[in-house]
């Protein structure tokens, strides 16, 4: 039925390379997935099939985090039955995690190397809360339009209540992040071509040194190749 259909788009993702400057085996990682909305039988929810998209999460841990002394701080449990208990594991997680304290608001992201290419200009994707267990921890939506900006996006949270520390439960059974596209896409997995990782470098960790990067994105915009797929 045309009133629930949209034109699919065209659209990949890769496995961003050292997306958190460690050398990780990118197995770990699920692939992106969309759930099964056809036993419901309903085209408004079948329509949406092709929109929603998850990943599970590639650890089994528990992470706490707040303030303390007005300083963010972070602490974490990992399960023994799926993780190996070595000097390594703990490089590994401290790389995945980042958390700030700014204008009063702490900001915990736990970083994935999901990231899509497109050359559909109009094509979006919002990320949403995944399905997993929380305490007093409230999820930071992200809007992206891939299309100009390839970059990894993330599982990002924030404190209900910042007088309290929140709890995170990740899982390799549940979603680590969620999104959702504006229109049905035929996605798939592909390994970055040399042209689309050139074009990575033009944007890749450039918040990390500057501020108000509106020049910057038409410095990146600028050079994008006409086509990436």
């Amino acid at each position: 039925m045309k009133l629930f259909k949209t034109k699919n788009s065209k659209c990949s993702y890769i496995l961003f390379p050292n997306f958190n400057g460690y050398e990780t085996p990118l197995g770990i990682f699920e692939d992106l997935k969309t759930p099964n909305f056809n036993k419901f039988g309903c085209p408004s929810i079948t329509s949406v099939k092709n929109k929603i998209y998850s990943a599970n999460s590639f650890l089994t841990i528990e992470i706490e985090f707040g303030l303390k002394n007005d300083e963010p701080y972070f602490n974490y449990v990992f399960d023994t039955k799926t993780t190996q208990i070595t000097n390594d594991i703990h490089t590994f997680i401290n790389s995945i995690i980042s958390i700030q304290y700014q204008n009063n608001i702490i900001n915990f992201q736990l970083l994935t190397p999901y990231a899509f290419v497109t050359d559909d200009k109009e094509l979006e994707f919002t990320t949403v809360m995944p399905n997993m267990k929380t305490e007093n921890c409230l999820f930071v939506n992200g809007g992206f339009r891939p299309y100009y900006w390839i970059r990894n996006f993330n599982s990002t949270w924030t404190l209900k209540d910042p007088n309290k520390k929140g709890k995170l439960y990740f899982n390799v059974n549940d979603p680590i992040v969620s999104v959702i596209f504006n229109k049905s896409v035929d996605l798939k997995y592909i390994e970055p071509t040399e042209k689309i990782l050139n074009y990575t470098k033009q944007s890749f960790r450039s918040q990390i040194i500057r501020k108000n990067l509106h020049q910057v994105y038409n410095n990146v915009i600028n050079r994008r190749p006409k086509k990436l797929l």
